[in-house]
C-alpha cells in the first residue's frame, strides 16, 4: 500500500519530511482529496524539486491535475515555470486558464503581460487577468486596465482599478480620479485606494470633493487615502 494513501495525517507526514517524489505521486494517483491536499503540500513547501515534475503535469490529461499544477507552481513561484504556464492560457478549460493567470500573477515575470493582457476580453476569467497583471507590475498593461475602467461590469472595474493602484504608474491618475464619481460603491473604493498607493497630489483635491457626498464605510478609506497621499508628500 502506497505511503500516502487517502489519508491527511499522510501527507501531512511527506510535506514534514519534505518528500517531494512521495507528494508528486499522491498528487497524480491518489483519490481526488488526496491529490488536492498534495497539491496543496507542494505548493506550502515551494521545494524547487518539484517545479520539472509540475510542469509536466500542465500537459497532463486530468483536468483537475492541470489546475492543481498550475496553482502550486505560482506558490513556489519559479520563473522556469513560466513558458508552460504561457501555453496553458490556450486551454480549454476555463478554470484551467484561471489558474494559469493567477500562478503568472504571483511568479511576477514580465514575460507573462503581453499573453495575459489578451484574455482582458475573456469574461470567465479577466478579474483575475486585471489582478494578475497589477502583481506584475509591468506599464505596458496600464493603457489596457485604464479602457476596463469604462466597462460595464462593476466587479472588473474595481479589479481594474486595484491593479492600477499595484502597477502605480501616474497615467492612471486622471482616469481613477473619474472613477471616485463611479455608480458602484467597490469601484470607488478601489478608486480612492489605487489614488492612494500611486501618490499623485492630483488626487487630494477630488478626494476631498467626493468625501463629501459620501457614506461612513468610503469616508474612513478617502480619508487613508488622504492622509497616505501626505505622508508620501513629506518623504
Amino acid at each position: 500500500m502506497s505511503l500516502f494513501g487517502n489519508s491527511k495525517d499522510s501527507i501531512e507526514k511527506l510535506e514534514s519530511d519534505g518528500n517531494v517524489q512521495e507528494l508528486i505521486n499522491a498528487f497524480v494517483e491518489g483519490d481526488q482529496d488526496t491529490s488536492w491536499k498534495a497539491a496543496q503540500a507542494l505548493g506550502r513547501i515551494k521545494d524547487r524539486r518539484s517545479v520539472e515534475p509540475l510542469i509536466e503535469l500542465l500537459a497532463h490529461g486530468n483536468n483537475e491535475i492541470r489546475w492543481n499544477a498550475a496553482k502550486s507552481l505560482g506558490k513556489i513561484g519559479d520563473r522556469a515555470a513560466v513558458p508552460r504556464l504561457i501555453i496553458l492560457l490556450k486551454d480549454e478549460e476555463w478554470y484551467v486558464r484561471w489558474h494559469a493567470v493567477e500562478a503568472l500573477g504571483n511568479i511576477g515575470d514580465e514575460r507573462g503581460v503581453l499573453p495575459i493582457i489578451k484574455f482582458l476580453d475573456d469574461k470567465k476569467i479577466r478579474n483575475e487577468v486585471a489582478i494578475s497583471l497589477g502583481k506584475i507590475g509591468d506599464k505596458r498593461a496600464v493603457e489596457s486596465l485604464i479602457r476596463a475602467l469604462q466597462d460595464g461590469d462593476p466587479d472588473f472595474r474595481s479589479a481594474a482599478a486595484e491593479a492600477l493602484g499595484m502597477i502605480a504608474d501616474a497615467e492612471a491618475v486622471s482616469p481613477l480620479i473619474e472613477a471616485l464619481k463611479d455608480d458602484d460603491m467597490s469601484v470607488r473604493k478601489h478608486a480612492a485606494d489605487a489614488l492612494a498607493m500611486i501618490g499623485d497630489e492630483r488626487a487630494l483635491k477630488p478626494l476631498k470633493e467626493a468625501y463629501q457626498n459620501e457614506r461612513w464605510y468610503m469616508k474612513l478609506h478617502i480619508e487613508e487615502a488622504i492622509d497616505e497621499i501626505l505622508a508620501k508628500k513629506r518623504e
